[in-house]
């Protein structure tokens, strides 16, 4: 399993930006991308964004990112391809 993602800064809040398809952005879809995501930074707080289709680009999280959103171009962002850590053995 990968995820295409990055963790940046904004505004002294450190948070992941995790690339999906824009149909991932819906209400109805978001939830369970972000619980996907969640395998892989379970401690950060994380924010779905679509690539630009006809000059919009799409997103969603369960945070206000208003204030935050002007400040992220998805253009410049370095993404990174995240595998999940396989579990750790058993003591016995």
């Amino acid at each position: 399993m990968q995820l295409c993602a990055t963790i940046i800064k904004i505004k002294q809040i450190q948070l992941v930006v995790v690339q999906v398809e824009p149909e991932h952005t819906w209400p109805s879809t978001g939830p369970a991308a972000l619980v996907h995501a969640q395998l892989f930074f379970p401690t950060l707080p994380i924010l779905l964004l679509a690539p630009r289709v006809g000059g919009f680009s799409r997103s969603y999280a369960t945070f206000e990112i208003a204030p935050l959103i002007s400040q992220i171009n998805a253009n410049k962002i370095k993404w990174q391809a995240y595998r999940r850590p396989p579990p750790p053995e058993l003591p016995f």
